[in-house]
């Protein structure tokens, strides 16, 4: 019996040595596997070559010795960390592709680095990374003070570590795929599913952040994120945020909400939104689509209750995008409007609108007058090219109909405005002399308001087209670059340019006898019709009265061919230069007269093409002397005059002459008195009686500046200059050839700078000859000029006929020599300014509040006075105030004012308070003072988030002139 036992402890001694040879051995082989499958995705090599698992279980060690890792002393970690890193890096370099890989391995190598230590436990297959740990594993990257990788589950665990001396949790976790980045707490993440298990997470994404307390990662990329909040606000405590218990993150597109409330400055709004959908703008795109929220208000005395500028965000492309708008009231009016901006870099850049509204009154009584309803539109196209290439095509279009500034906007500069002004040009150089251009204007007056109805009549609208083409001048004795001769500085060039102009404005031609001479039997517009009553200056510019247009639109080219001639020295200190230029027009229609008998004329229009052409000679003379006069005084040493006298002669010849064909000898009555009359001119008023003239132009050219010594002791021989007058100067001409009136009226315009920032402006027009009274209309309150000169008739030198006078400075505190940072936006983010948005910031520098400038003041004082001939004098008298003040980092008034000293009351007034809130922008605008009755004061104010995509997140309460007008 004791030998049966002795025999069964040998037994289960043999078999338990033989299990434990045989678990070690396995141990020993999953421990190859394992590390195979976390270093790296390559699986097999060849049987004649050491397998990747045996080299990866090898190290260098500092005696040059080769030991397995799993037998290095865990103890000493630095020794550990040096194997471990060397091994990685021989592996690195050692993989090869294989194509027996097994679909469970990882793509990528997982590589993984720590400064404290770095600790393998062999048994649960883990490696422990502490101090500043960092993971990469392909577009992953995960740095944390703690990092635990797991060998078997392919996970990694990181989170940070309390630090006694702080007193706090530092290493926290940052994970970044890719372009995002997310800040945590802590957080699980499988590399084969890549799914993640996150506490703490903090994310930008666009222009806002996410955080929350607990997320889920799935495998497209999607948190979903409990106990959340989104914000613009990138401070740690944001002054706002969207408090939502539950939200979606979907991958680089939107964050979707469930139901959420908004809290401000801690303190949560009870109203609560069911749901939320927040995209996220893409880098190379103009934003995302989706839905614009309208605003809503009242116009008590107006159109009603509203929602206006909702509609609908198209992100086309990073190229263009476009919106569509709408607006609806609550008493029948209505709106449409379509925007789009477009850019390509290095090329060009520009936008597009046209709005319509129908408007509708809520004052019955004018609806039944047919008064309550008008229709509006405006159409604005920029287009700016980057300069390249040989041509240019620019627009700057503005076309609005007469009612629209003054019913639809609500800024102040823009519904006081009364005219608008649109061009589109195209301009082409061909070599070095060929040059080319191409325009389309329209310029438009609103007109003005009649009685106490808010709709203006009477604007008028020119239309006119342009082409031009041109040779640059050249030296044609010149050619080989001689410049010796005296005839080698003659040139010559050539230009033409046509024009067609359309206008709703009706050509008043004066036919009266007095005028004329003769009657005239055509039934042509006049200034009076059959009855003595005065038709209107203008028609309403639509379709139907375009063939009443056409009547007055004639095709005219000009061209001329400008020749520079040699400039001579007279006695070293005169210049005599001579002149001689070449000019004509081509018409399309030309006017045929026909005597009837007795007084009367007949005038017939024909759609003939004609040429009439004109050329003159002429010379001029100029000089410039100076004077000095010493004063030696404590600082001013003397003030210096320059005068720059100038004279010059110009003929040109008689061309009524038949052989020329440009008039027309007309017999005018019985008696066989003739007239010559254009035949492409007509006899409108203001017409050249194509006659001999031999006119001498004479001006004179006058600036001071005074002479200062230096207030620096070391420089006390040194002296400034200092303008007091940059320019003086009196003008006009003398005809020598004229029947009558052959003096011009005399110019004078002054202008200058006294001190560093006063500027002085001046001019004024001075007719030298009397004026009587009109003896046949007594309404005539001018009178009639005579060929008297003024001092004969005791009415002094010369009338003034108007004068106008500008004063202006500006004061700002001198700039600091220290950087400052960017400007302050309304209207953009403060942070990551794309060079597009500071491009438009500059263009458009007006629109933006710029919180660096501690204060600055500009104040202007006008004057201008008219009086034609013996009317009563017209004064026009106000001064202007413009400033604003920085009352602290992030507070801002502005003031614009004025007083009109002839009505004796405040010009425009607009009082604008800003407040930069950091993620919120805050302004108030108060106009109490509109100067006119028709445009009662108003104000606004808003408050609103600076997130491009959290514009329509905004509180806004606006109440405007509109409040009280008819619309």
């Amino acid at each position: 019996m004791l030998e049966l036992k002795k025999k069964a402890i040998i037994i289960s001694l043999g078999l338990v040595a033989f299990l434990l040879l045989g678990t070690m051995a396995c141990v020993k082989q999953s421990t190859k596997k394992s590390g195979k499958d976390l270093l790296t995705s390559k699986a097999k090599t060849k049987n004649s070559a050491p397998s990747v698992a045996d080299k990866s279980a090898l190290a260098t060690l500092p005696d040059g010795k080769i030991a397995r890792i799993d037998t290095l002393p865990l103890t000493d970690s630095t020794l550990a960390d040096s194997a471990i890193i060397k091994a990685n890096m021989a592996i690195a370099d050692s993989l090869a592709a294989d194509s027996l890989s097994n679909p469970d391995d990882l793509q990528n190598d997982v590589k993984y680095t720590a400064e404290d230590s770095t600790i393998m436990d062999v048994v649960l297959k883990q490696v422990h990374l502490y101090g500043n740990a960092e993971v990469n594993y392909g577009t992953i990257n995960l740095k944390a003070n703690y990092i635990r990788l797991n060998w078997v589950t392919n996970e990694v665990l990181a989170h940070g570590t309390y630090d006694s001396t702080s007193q706090k949790t530092i290493g926290e976790p940052i994970f970044q795929d890719g372009p995002e980045t997310y800040n945590t707490k802590e957080i699980r993440y499988n590399f084969k599913s890549k799914k993640a298990i996150i506490r703490g997470i903090v994310t930008q994404q666009g222009d806002g952040n996410v955080r929350g307390d607990r997320v889920k990662k799935d495998t497209e990329g999607n948190f979903y994120i409990q106990k959340s909040i989104y914000t613009t606000c990138n401070l740690t405590h944001p002054h706002y945020y969207i408090n939502a218990p539950k939200i979606k993150m979907v991958n680089k597109k939107q964050v979707i909400s469930g139901p959420f409330n908004l809290v401000i400055a801690d303190v949560p709004l009870p109203i609560v939104i069911p749901f939320g959908f927040f995209p996220f703008p893409k880098k190379k795109e103009a934003g995302t689509s989706g839905i614009i929220f309208p605003t809503y208000g009242q116009e008590p005395n107006g159109r009603g209750f509203y929602l206006r500028d909702g509609g609908y965000y198209f992100a086309i492309s990073e190229y263009i995008n476009a919106s569509v708008t709408g607006q609806i009231y609550s008493t029948g009016s209505w709106g449409l409007g379509v925007a789009t901006t477009y850019s390509k870099r290095y090329q060009y850049s520009g936008n597009f609108s046209l709005r319509y509204n129908k408007n509708r009154s809520s004052d019955e009584v004018l609806n039944l007058r047919g008064l309550g309803g008008t229709s509006d539109f405006n159409l604005v196209w920029s287009h700016a090219p980057k300069p390249r290439g040989s041509s240019t095509f620019s627009a700057n279009v503005n076309i609005a109909s007469n009612n629209y500034n003054s019913l639809q906007e609500t800024n102040a500069a823009k519904y006081t405005a009364n005219v608008a002004s649109s061009s589109i040009q195209y301009n082409k150089t061909m070599g070095q002399y060929l040059r080319a251009a191409a325009s389309l204007r329209v310029n438009q007056n609103f007109g003005q308001r009649v009685g106490t109805s808010n709709v203006k009549v009477g604007g008028k609208t020119n239309i006119s087209s342009d082409f031009s083409f041109g040779v640059n001048q050249i030296a044609p004795f010149a050619l080989n670059g001689g410049r010796s001769r005296w005839y080698d500085s003659f040139r010559l060039g050539m230009d033409f340019s046509g024009n067609y102009t359309l206008t709703n404005s009706i050509t008043l031609i004066d036919t009266s006898y007095t005028r004329l001479g003769f009657r005239v039997d055509n039934k042509i517009r006049k200034a009076t019709d059959s009855t003595g009553a005065t038709i209107p200056l203008t028609l309403p510019f639509n379709i139907a009265n375009l063939p009443e247009f056409a009547k007055d639109a004639q095709f005219t080219g000009t061209y001329s061919i400008p020749i520079s001639l040699p400039n001579f020295k007279i006695f070293r200190f005169i210049n005599l230069t001579p002149s001689m230029s070449l000019s004509g027009q081509i018409y399309t229609k030309q006017y045929q007269y026909t005597f009837k008998g007795g007084n009367t004329v007949h005038i017939d229009t024909l759609n003939k093409i004609g040429n009439q052409y004109s050329y003159n000679f002429g010379a001029g003379v100029n000089t410039r002397f100076y004077g000095t006069f010493f004063v030696r005084g404590k600082r001013l040493e003397a003030i210096r005059h320059t005068v720059i006298p100038t004279l010059s002669y110009t003929y040109t010849p008689d061309f009524t002459g038949d052989n020329y064909g440009f008039y027309q000898t007309v017999q005018i009555n019985e008696l066989g008195e003739t007239k010559k009359l254009s035949r492409y001119n007509g006899i409108g008023t203001g017409v050249s009686n194509g006659r001999a003239t031999s006119v001498i132009s004479f001006s004179l050219n006058n600036s001071f500046e005074m002479k200062l010594k230096s207030k620096s002791d070391t420089a006390a021989a040194q002296f400034t200059k200092v303008s007091l007058l940059d320019n003086l100067s009196f003008g006009g001409n003398y005809n020598l050839m004229a029947d009558s009136l052959k003096l011009s009226n005399i110019t004078v315009n002054a202008n200058g700078r006294i001190g560093k920032n006063l500027n002085i402006n001046f001019n004024a027009n001075l007719d030298p000859y009397a004026y009587i009274a009109d003896p046949v209309y007594r309404t005539n309150t001018t009178g009639i000029r005579v060929n008297q000169y003024a001092v004969t008739k005791g009415q002094g030198l010369a009338n003034l006929q108007n004068l106008g006078f500008t004063l202006g400075t500006s004061f700002s505190p001198k700039k600091s020599d220290k950087t400052k940072p960017a400007a302050t936006t309304t209207g953009l983010p403060d942070a990551n300014v794309t060079e597009e948005q500071r491009e438009f910031i500059r263009r458009n520098a007006d629109m933006y509040v710029d919180f660096n400038v501690p204060w600055n003041l500009s104040l202007n004082y006008n004057f201008g006075l008219t009086k034609p001939g013996l009317s009563n004098a017209t004064l026009i008298q106000a001064i202007n105030a413009t400033g604003d003040l920085s009352l602290s980092t992030n507070f801002k008034i502005s003031v614009t004012t004025g007083f009109d000293f002839t009505a004796f009351k405040p010009t425009i007034t607009t009082l604008t308070l800003y407040r930069d809130l950091h993620c919120w922008d805050m302004s108030f605008s108060w106009t109490p003072f509109a100067g006119s009755a028709s445009r009662v004061s108003n104000y606004n104010f808003i408050l609103k988030v600076k997130s491009s995509i959290l514009q329509d997140l905004k509180l806004t309460r606006r109440r405007s002139f509109q409040d009280r007008a008819a619309y």
